[in-house]
């Protein structure tokens, strides 16, 4: 935003000392009553005129509070709402007595004071009280933003509604009554009761530097502020109107039109930069989806590239991992005994390794919802104590069989239809974990069965519970995310895999420590198969 050229000031002299030039001449050229003297219908036309624009001011004003939830806005709406509708008063009385001219000639001052006091107070009112009602109307309002602070402050409502009734009031009794010193002949001041209202609209202008609306950027403010110079000439000119329709007379109903246009071209001019920002913010958000939709489908790519690369990595690691398996397992009677622990090593790691790439395979398969499950009747049973079999005999867990832990199972027929390779591959891996973090003790599987409906038990737990150090409370919650492990000895992709591989079963996992402070329990359910409740649990018939 560039520097104002006089500074801050720059309002001030831009917006109020500029333009009182003109219209200060043309107060000097007021003085004269002949200069510009028109006739009842004229006046008609004009004021006419300023109910059209009071009306348009009104509706511009809450519009404008209902697009910005300004309460500013809609205070001064209301109020020109109401000043119309004195404006429109003044028209129809005055047109209809237009031929009585000692009528019109205390009406006309007393109903256009009933209507300047009245917008002379509301301005007053409202931008004195401007901190109040102020909104978020320098941005793009957002509907969501809305609260019971956004309610108008009942002194202010009731002051304004009281301030209508009370120029109404001034107004009708214009139809009867003849205010005291309302028109002064032989005095300078022609008009006396101007002078309030004058009063008025200077305490607006004093309170809309006071408050600082000229910081505002928005260019309605400056149209406010330029209305308010031209009612305060208007006003000072009405002053020494020695007659109705002389010329301090017409030039000042002119000068209050012209407050009124102005005010209106400000908020137009408000309301077409809104809608331009509307546009732009639009803009720059189509930009940025097209920016984000491009970036997403270049990271779809890449993901893609990535799961194709690891997938191929995968496969062409474990295809060399055999050989060295089967040859490590035919070399190791042939050589020496002092030999065989080199072979260790190599068949040790190479299982690891074989592992590992399993673990890969199977995260792509899952990320890229290719996991299959091969349903097959199989005894839970035989599963368990065969995973119990394997991870005994794994040599790189039994090097020190002083601290090897001990593992308690009781079996029993489990008759169950899932994957069975894959629900071994579940047993396998928690089994390996117990045992991983466990120091002697003992590790306890153990099975039961849940039951959702009195007369069939729905679903089968596992739960295997060790000794060990238990689980970091860090971990814990994300415990079967990927990669989630602090042991420099795994990759953190086995619970993830059993997670997958149990959820695709229908089942659940969890885990958590053991309430005596030792160890944790890792825990999964399986639904049970329409074969096992024909076969009976424990292998006996249901008859």
């Amino acid at each position: 935003m560039p520097n104002p050229y006089f500074g801050k000031y720059d309002t001030l002299i831009k917006y109020t000392l500029v333009p009182s030039i003109p219209l200060t001449i043309i107060a000097i050229l007021c003085i004269n009553p002949n200069t510009w003297v028109l006739s009842e219908i004229h006046h008609f036309y004009i004021e006419l005129f300023a109910v059209l624009l009071a009306a348009i001011l009104s509706f511009y004003y809450l519009a404008r509070a209902h697009t910005l939830n300004d309460k500013f806005s809609l205070f001064i709406g209301i109020g020109f709402l109401a000043n119309a509708l004195i404006d429109l008063l003044h028209v129809v009385v005055s047109f209809t007595f237009m031929h009585e001219f000692m009528f019109l000639k205390y009406f006309i001052p007393q109903t256009w004071f009933a209507g300047r006091i009245f917008l002379g107070a509301m301005f007053a009112i409202a931008i004195a009280n401007y901190p109040r009602l102020s909104s978020k109307s320098d941005t793009i309002y957002n509907p969501s933003d809305k609260d019971e602070n956004d309610k108008i402050p009942r002194i202010l409502f009731v002051s304004l509604f009281a301030l209508t009734a009370i120029s109404g009031l001034l107004a009708i009794s214009s139809l009867f009554l003849v205010f005291p010193g309302a028109v002064l002949d032989n005095f300078p001041i022609h008009r006396p009761y101007e002078i309030p209202a004058l009063a008025l609209f200077l305490v607006a202008l004093i309170y809309f530097y006071k408050n600082e609306l000229y910081k505002k950027r928005d260019i309605f403010y400056k149209g406010l502020l330029g209305a308010l110079v031209i009612d305060i000439f208007g006003q000072i000119i009405m002053a020494y109107s020695t007659t109705s329709f002389d010329t301090a007379h017409n030039v000042a109903h002119v000068l209050k039109d012209a407050a009124y246009f102005v005010n209106i071209i400000g908020l137009a001019l408000s309301s077409i930069n809104y809608n331009a920002m509307l546009k732009q913010a639009n803009r720059n958000l189509i930009e940025r989806e097209e920016i984000i939709s491009s970036q997403y489908e270049k990271l779809k790519q890449s993901d893609k590239m990535k799961d194709e690369f690891v997938n191929i990595a995968a496969h062409e690691l474990r295809t060399p991992i055999q050989p060295i398996l089967g040859l490590s397992e035919i070399m190791r009677p042939k050589v020496n005994s002092e030999d065989q622990v080199y072979v260790d090593v190599i068949v040790r790691n190479a299982k690891r390794l074989q592992r590992l790439t399993e673990e890969i395979l199977d995260v792509t398969k899952i990320e890229s919802q290719s996991l299959k499950i091969e349903a097959e009747e199989f005894n839970l049973k035989d599963v368990i104590v065969n995973c119990i079999n394997d991870v005994i005999l794994d040599k790189h867990l039994t090097n020190d069989g002083k601290d090897k832990p001990k593992i308690l199972y009781d079996p029993e027929d489990l008759p169950l239809k899932a994957d069975k390779n894959r629900i071994s591959q579940v047993v396998s891996n928690l089994m390996s974990n117990a045992l991983k973090f466990s120091s002697g003790g003992t590790i306890s599987v153990q099975t039961s069965l849940k039951s959702n409906d009195k007369n069939n038990n729905n679903e089968v737990i596992v739960s295997i519970k060790d000794n060990g150090q238990g689980i970091d409370p860090e971990i814990l919650p994300r415990l079967f995310s990927k990669f989630a492990t602090k042991s420099y000895s795994g990759t953190g992709l086995g619970l993830f895999i059993c997670k997958s591989i149990v959820e695709a079963h229908g089942g659940s996992i969890w885990a958590e420590n053991n309430s005596d402070g030792k160890g944790a329990t890792f825990s999964f359910t399986l639904p049970l198969s329409k074969i096992s409740t024909q076969i009976g649990i424990g292998g006996r018939e249901i008859k």
